[in-house]
């Protein structure tokens, strides 16, 4: 088994906008955290969504919903995991939210 620690995904989404941040590989196995910094100086609602494998994004798939974050802060979750073809998926309300996930990456 190789494990690889990389950045996952990088990304600034649009105001109201959901994007992928990233899906585990098949086969793999990933350990990661996600970082979110608001990148102007006032408050901002993010969301965060850790969608299973052939499910789609539902309230119960929510880290965060809408979650405030004033201006120049950054927030972080770690500890989490996800299994093959899972996905992570994020928003800001008003697009000024920068979101990176970093971890470890395990294949067979």
């Amino acid at each position: 088994m190789a494990i690889t620690p990389q950045i996952l995904g990088q990304a600034k989404p649009a105001a109201l906008t959901t994007v992928t941040l990233f899906t585990v590989a098949s086969a793999n196995t990933v350990e990661f955290s996600i970082y979110i910094s608001n990148q102007s100086n006032v408050y901002d609602g993010y969301s965060i969504a850790l969608v299973p494998f052939g499910n789609l994004q539902t309230p119960a798939t929510q880290l965060s919903y809408n979650t405030q974050i004033a201006g120049g802060s950054t927030a972080a979750f770690s500890g989490l995991y996800l299994n093959s073809g899972d996905s992570v998926l994020v928003s800001s309300a008003l697009g000024n939210c920068g979101f990176i996930a970093t971890g470890l990456d395990f294949s067979p």
